[in-house]
């Protein structure tokens, strides 16, 4: 797990506090009135006051403390726990104050983000745990500390720890599917392919040929029929994966709370989901985001670094400001036989009308609906014009269907199992290029 220290900038030295101004002043009133009224009760009061001052200017402390944070991870996952270790070494002090005030998308322990305590021999180690809320990348766990001298008299600070720039990746782990993809064309992965070849999964008996491994030989059936015969298999191939990543526009539904995850967060873990899966089952993986403020294109590739640069690529997102969702800018440069995962709200037409020429041009399309929820509106007029254009989004995904392309929405666990079923059951189809 990655670490990365960062210390304050700044060195504001040590400086007396209220508390010692309030003691010396309370002392000298109850001398004074002592003094003059002949109190020897005021005495007994302001001898102790007295004490503290003295003994706070005799011990005034002059070490400069050494502070400095540690965080546990710069690329958390979303939801992870993680640790902020603030540690503080100064022989002069006895207590110390901390406040996290950068908590953006975060929920601290303690919740409040404050800890305080006292030092063991001039040193101190406080762990406080924090937890993503959302991915993205975004300047966290700023933290202000102060130190104490002896009996509180002196302070040292507020000393600012800066923030640290964290890239939180999305959560991986919401899909996962018992469906194999499509007319898969190359060597390697656990798609069952047509072809009859080196693999694991039966596929008929025959007399052996040359070339066959003898450990193919299924011996029942050679000394029943007195011929050599061989065990054949399906080959378990891969295939092509392009996913689509719509971020011209984020939506959130009308009744969630800000924790809860809008249109471009569903995209996001959608995307993350879907590439894991499949190159954890050896198939080749690309990635294009289309309508953000940056354009993102991670050409096909396969294995555990891929499957890192994908999700990392995917948690520095942000959000498209009136770009809108440009299909001249996507590529599909995909093999006979890929497939093409289209991640998108669908609140504009132009993704769904990528999805039908793609799907003429004989490429297998599927598209992943990410619309969290109805959307909210602000006055009577937008909430008709709301009406309208998801009246017009339905008629448009039926439209959409009716070509053969699917349209499904992402729900998790097994929410694209059904639709790959169906892409799984069709003959592989033809393109046609001019």
């Amino acid at each position: 797990m990655a670490s990365r220290t960062v210390r304050p900038q700044t060195d504001p030295g040590w400086h007396i506090t209220p508390v010692f101004l309030r003691a010396a002043t309370l002392a000298a009133v109850l001398l004074g009135a002592a003094v003059v009224f002949g109190r020897s009760d005021l005495v007994v009061l302001g001898t102790p006051l007295l004490i503290v001052t003295v003994w706070s200017l005799a011990t005034r402390p002059r070490a400069i403390p050494t502070i400095s944070g540690t965080v546990s991870a710069t690329s958390p996952l979303e939801g992870s726990t993680e640790a902020w270790t603030l540690r503080i070494d100064c022989t002069d002090a006895e207590q110390f104050a901390a406040y996290v005030g950068d908590r953006r998308m975060l929920t601290m322990t303690p919740e409040s983000g404050a800890v305080a305590g006292t030092l063991d021999d001039g040193h101190v180690t406080t762990t406080l745990r924090w937890r993503p809320q959302r991915w993205g990348t975004r300047e966290i766990l700023g933290t202000r500390i102060a130190v104490f001298g002896p009996w509180g008299g002196y302070r040292y600070g507020t000393v600012r720890v800066p923030a640290v720039r964290v890239t939180t990746r999305p959560d991986t782990a919401a899909f996962d599917s018992e469906r194999a993809l499509p007319h898969p064309q190359g060597l390697i992965g656990v798609n069952r392919s047509n072809t009859k070849a080196e693999g694991t999964e039966f596929a008929d008996i025959r007399q052996f040929q040359t070339g066959d491994r003898l450990r193919r030989i299924h011996w029942p059936v050679s000394a029943r029929t007195g011929t050599l015969h061989v065990r054949t298999s399906f080959a378990e191939q891969d295939t092509e994966v392009l996913v689509v990543l719509d971020a011209s526009a984020d939506f959130t539904a009308s009744d969630a709370e800000p924790e809860h995850a809008s249109s471009l967060d569903l995209g996001v873990r959608a995307s993350a989901g879907v590439a894991t899966h499949f190159l954890g089952r050896g198939d080749r993986v690309g990635l294009e985001v289309v309508g953000g403020m940056q354009p993102v294109r991670v050409p096909m590739g396969m294995g555990t670094l891929h499957s890192r640069r994908v999700v990392d690529c995917l948690a520095g997102i942000e959000r498209g400001v009136g770009t809108g969702f440009r299909t001249a800018s996507v590529r599909t440069r995909i093999r006979p036989g890929g497939v093409l995962l289209l991640v998108s709200p669908l609140l504009s037409p132009m993704p769904l009308t990528l999805a039908a020429k793609l799907a003429q041009r004989g490429m297998t399309v599927l598209v992943i609906d990410c619309l969290p929820g109805e959307l909210p509106t602000a006055d009577a007029g937008m909430a008709l014009a709301t009406h309208l254009r998801l009246l017009e989004r339905d008629r448009e995904i039926r439209a959409i269907q009716r070509l053969g392309v699917p349209v499904t929405a992402w729900r998790g666990p097994g929410s694209l199992d059904p639709a790959l079923s169906r892409l799984s059951a069709r003959p592989q189809p033809r393109v046609v290029r001019r």
